[in-house]
């Protein structure tokens, strides 16, 4: 069974072949036979992207993100049929739509009345490691003021990744499978909504804010964006400075970074799974898995260490993850089974393609 197989389901767009045709049908005469007008459109795109992070800085926000995503699709897509570029914006604005939405409505919480919980997480954290907060005592033993360390590199980077990566695994897999795309933003919905939702309810505090108001002895710095300093790319802090002023303050509870760093390694996993064959392969897919168990560890620690999250707020993100993951699969397999048996046929026969 191929990914155009798929009952119902229109092709992805790398099933859809990519011809020189109209008034460029001269051009396949005298072009070699790899360059086809989709490759060439993409690698146009690459550029012009490249160009536009390093003038203007990489895109992070909903909208930025999502409408370059749309014109890689469709310069990738060049020569293909109108009706496929069509159905791009059909499946792809109303998802903008929802998490715009959900952009716009984060800091209800603020207006709602609830109660911010605030000392009730350091009191938690306390209970659960002898009387330490894990933030206190990584800053203490770990942060220098004076000194950026080579650890808050990697601190930078993986902070960084939960702006970028689960869109840029959006649209990849929207590209070679579009029954891969719809179970995993089946997924990116449900856990963006069930947070959103527990903010609304119970609005809770990190450690940074819990120590301005006096919850937390001392200072706990907000340092999980200045080793791009070491790397010579301070204005990528301010790119992250940004987006974290406009976050909401009181949505702690669960961590959407630690979240979505898990809900990476649900969606990859399988694919990864499946890389076996050669010893190349086989090797590859060893590798591959050990980068995806550790992600959402770094992610844990760079949360915890930059003073953004408690380990309890990490730990009720993983939750969410394997509550969505399973109120998802129950509805693919009791509401609609074959599309359950699609997607994960389609999860396959793409890895057997790559």
């Amino acid at each position: 069974m191929t990914r155009t197989d798929v009952a119902g389901d229109d092709p992805s767009p790398a099933d859809i072949p990519s011809r020189w045709k109209g008034p460029l049908a001269p051009v396949a005469k005298v072009a070699p036979d790899w360059l086809t007008p989709g490759r060439l459109g993409f690698g146009a795109y690459v550029v012009v992207l490249a160009w536009f992070c390093v003038t203007e800085g990489v895109p992070i926000d909903r909208i930025g993100q999502t409408v370059w995503i749309i014109a890689g699709i469709l310069a990738a897509g060049l020569g293909r049929t109108w009706r496929q570029h069509v159905r791009v914006f059909v499946d792809w604005l109303p998802l903008l739509a929802a998490l715009v939405l959900y952009d716009h409505t984060r800091g209800i919480a603020d207006t709602l009345g609830m109660t911010v919980r605030v000392g009730e997480l350091v009191d938690a954290e306390r209970t659960l490691f002898g009387g330490n907060v894990p933030t206190v005592w990584l800053q203490d033993r770990l942060y220098d003021a004076t000194q950026v360390q080579w650890w808050e590199v990697g601190v930078a980077i993986v902070y960084f990744t939960h702006f970028v990566l689960p869109w840029a695994i959006a649209a990849i897999f929207y590209f070679v499978s579009r029954p891969m795309w719809v179970r995993y933003i089946r997924r990116v919905l449900l856990l963006t909504y069930a947070g959103l939702l527990t903010y609304i309810l119970i609005p809770a505090a990190p450690p940074w804010f819990a120590a301005r108001e006096g919850m937390i002895d001392g200072e706990v710095a907000r340092i999980s964006t200045r080793g791009w300093w070491e790397l010579g790319l301070s204005f990528a802090e301010v790119w992250l400075k940004d987006a974290q002023a406009e976050s909401n303050p009181v949505a702690a509870l669960p961590s959407l970074h630690a979240a979505f760093s898990l809900l990476v390694v649900v969606a990859l996993w399988p694919l990864a799974a499946r890389l076996r064959g050669n010893k190349l392969a086989s090797a590859t897919g060893v590798l591959v898995r050990a980068i995806l168990i550790l992600f959402p560890l770094a992610m844990a620690f760079t949360l915890a260490y930059g003073g953004e999250h408690y380990v309890v707020d990490i730990v009720a993100g993983w939750m969410y993850v394997v509550l969505v993951c399973a109120v998802a699969r129950w509805w693919e397999q009791r509401v609609s089974p074959h599309i359950a048996a699609a997607e994960r046929d389609s999860a396959g026969t793409t890895v057997r393609r790559s």
